[in-house]
């Protein structure tokens, strides 16, 4: 998925800065993280990015047919940055959807206090921009943030 266009329509140079493959198991979330951390070392959007890859990360070992997860970390000289986890996908897509309770007496299966779907709302949040493609066998969940509005006075 490349980022977008600029302004004036062209589109900006993205370089790979790094891409890992690991198990798609609970205890390869924290891997991932400190992975990205160093790669991402002094990036202004880094805490953002490493949250995100985090709860990315763990919907796709959670709902994922892979044996294993990949992670693309793409940006550009203007600290823009996408990270992408890469997968094969499983039986439904993200939701984008917030569903409540109708039943007061019953527990929410989604909504604030659902125990899970937080992680779709976060990225929503707090990237900039964010998606997934489905090209089975492949699904990749994407996010990406802008340049930080103080990245040319540092």
């Amino acid at each position: 998925m490349p980022m977008c266009e600029d302004a004036f329509g062209a589109a900006p140079v993205v370089r790979l800065l790094e891409r890992a493959a690991f198990s798609a198991a609970e205890g390869s979330v924290p891997e991932a993280r400190k992975w990205a951390a160093k790669v991402l070392e002094g990036h202004p959007r880094r805490d953002d990015a490493l949250l995100l890859l985090s709860e990315t990360f763990t919907n796709a070992v959670v709902h994922t047919r892979s044996t294993v997860i990949g992670v693309v970390l793409l940006g550009e000289e203007d600290q823009r940055l996408q990270v992408e986890v890469v997968s094969e996908g499983a039986e439904t897509l993200p939701c984008t959807c917030r569903r409540v309770s109708v039943d007061a007496a019953a527990p929410a299966e989604w909504g604030e206090l659902a125990e899970s779907g937080r992680g779709v709302r976060l990225v929503r949040a707090i990237a900039d921009q964010w998606g997934y493609i489905e090209d089975r066998p492949r699904c990749v969940v994407w996010f990406a943030f802008h340049p930080h509005p103080d990245a040319d006075q540092a």
